[in-house]
């Protein structure tokens, strides 16, 4: 990290338990912190370093998705004292942590539209609820997804003419669709200008 951060190269840290995090953040503490640096992953957060995480200004980059495809096993497997720090969303956004969503693809579920459903509902497989306290709101949440990974809370790319485009067309408005995230709403998909994606 710190032989980065002399050729000027921020780091992306994979953390998924408390012990990871707890390892980066005192990592960061000799090596001081760039601009840009960010944790991946994020899988388990607790409160006290929440704190720590700002004011080192660090970028997260996280995949509630994890929880609506296996949020069973993840609630099974953490002991009952570090289930409310898994996957956290609104305490970071609520305390100034910029945020980013991933799928973690092919590992967590490609479909950008459960994710977002994910860090609203935090509905595991088994209807169980991962601490609803870190809801976001679909807004949010296409916000955290629309925004750069290196840059987590920046405004969107916006359409300029003669640039390509990415763009998602839909057949509802924007707001119907966030009420009721679901790729079918998905009428056409352009990624630098080509078609990916046509849905009649």
């Amino acid at each position: 990290m710190d032989a980065a951060h002399r050729h000027g190269c921020p780091v992306s840290v994979h953390t998924v338990t408390a012990v990871s995090l707890a390892l980066l953040l005192a990592a960061l503490e000799q090596t001081g912190v760039l601009p840009g640096d960010r944790v991946e992953h994020a899988a388990v957060v607790p409160a006290e370093a929440l704190p720590v995480v700002r004011r080192f200004g660090l970028r997260v980059v996280t995949q509630p998705g994890f929880l609506a495809d296996r949020g069973d096993d993840f609630l099974d497997g953490t002991p009952p004292q570090e289930r409310a720090d898994l996957y956290r969303c609104a305490s970071f956004l609520r305390g100034g942590v910029p945020l980013a969503l991933s799928s973690d693809a092919p590992y967590g579920p490609l479909d950008p539209w459960s994710v977002m459903r994910a860090a609203t509902a935090r509905r595991v497989p088994g209807g169980r609820t991962a601490n609803p306290a870190e809801r976001i709101t679909a807004a949010e949440a296409l916000t955290a997804y629309l925004s750069p990974a290196h840059s987590p809370r920046s405004p969107p790319a916006r359409l300029r003419p003669g640039s390509p485009a990415d763009l998602v067309l839909l057949a509802v408005p924007l707001a119907d669709a966030l009420s009721h995230p679901s790729a079918d709403l998905v009428r056409l998909t352009l990624i630098g200008g080509g078609i990916r994606h046509v849905r009649l």
